[in-house]
């Protein structure tokens, strides 16, 4: 067998001290005590693998048909693409809708204050549209916590339509004997024949 150089030795190991205190001699016995609790894990599983357009929810109960699928496909050429560029006649023949619908739609979009445009540059009337997400941060705020029924009430409930000039007074103003506030009781609101 072959003597370890020196130089590869690893050193001895330092011997341990354990000071005990006399006094502290006197100890108890511990047993374990055990503790049963329900902790919740949660495990992820993929369930779809596809394009997916991320949506505030606020938007969803709030804007039509028509206007949700403008807003959405605007999202998704702004996630491809930096921002959208297309044109009304692009934009009707992409979502399979009449120019006329989509160009009601985008003035809708506008007047509300959702949708902000710039010129593009080119010769024309063609314009890059990008949504206008402080309006949108702005309005979820105001409903937050509020019934969904009432975001649609609230186009018809105010004269302000713009949304960044909403305040909570006029969502209070939405609410009526059929979509109650939260934390409401309904029990007051029967009528009794």
């Amino acid at each position: 067998m072959k003597r370890i150089p020196n130089r590869a030795m690893l050193p001895p190991p330092e011997p341990i001290v354990i000071k005990l205190d006399p006094k502290q001699l006197r100890g108890g016995i511990v047993l374990p005590k055990v503790k049963y609790q329900v902790l919740a894990t949660v495990e992820t599983e993929e369930v779809f693998n596809g394009m997916v357009i991320p949506m505030p929810k606020v938007l969803i109960y709030f804007l039509n048909k028509n206007e949700l699928m403008v807003v959405s496909t605007i999202m998704e050429e702004a996630n491809e693409n930096g921002d959208c560029a297309l044109s009304v006649k692009e934009l009707a023949i992409k979502m399979k809708l009449s120019i006329p619908t989509v160009s009601d739609s985008l003035y809708s979009l506008r007047h509300i204050g959702l949708l902000l445009e710039t010129p593009n540059g080119k010769r024309g009337g063609g314009r890059i549209r990008q949504l206008n997400y402080k309006a949108i941060q702005h309005f979820n705020d105001l409903v937050e916590n509020e019934d969904p029924g009432i975001y649609a009430r609230i186009r018809t409930a105010t004269r302000k339509i713009n949304i960044l000039n909403l305040t909570k007074d006029d969502v209070k103003s939405a609410y009526d004997t059929h979509v109650l506030e939260p934390g409401h009781d309904s029990a007051e609101e029967e009528e009794y024949d």
